[in-house]
């Protein structure tokens, strides 16, 4: 019976992966880039760094709008989600990312709010 679901397993492993292929690469808007998501036709990317936001197109790279994450402050920014036209960037306190929250943005860089990540 192992042998069989170890069977079935890698085949379905196999078939998952299998038209895994990279069509195209892109240069990234910075070099602290610490999330990547997409949403709305845009790639979005955050900066730990400059605790900058990135609306990129997908196509070429270009950065079609920026702005500077408001409210992580003393937080590092760690990651970023794009989901119901809203960018989710994740933030917390160093050196174990601590004290985390997701904070809110509208696709033009509004500040909308946020929540705790710690359970």
């Amino acid at each position: 019976m192992k042998i069989l679901v170890t069977l079935l397993f890698m085949v379905f492993a196999s078939l998952a992966v299998a038209d895994v292929s990279i069509v195209a690469t892109i240069d990234a808007p910075d070099t602290l880039i610490t999330g990547l998501g997409y949403g709305n036709g845009s790639l979005w990317a955050v900066n730990s760094g400059d605790e900058i936001a990135y609306q990129l197109d997908p196509g070429t790279g270009s950065v079609l709008n920026s702005w500077t994450l408001t409210q992580p402050g003393a937080k590092k920014v760690s990651g970023c989600t794009f989901a119901n036209s809203t960018l989710y960037v994740c933030a917390g306190n160093l050196p174990n990312l601590t004290a985390s929250y997701c904070y809110k943005y509208t696709t033009s860089g509004t500040y909308s709010g946020s929540f705790s990540l710690d359970c």
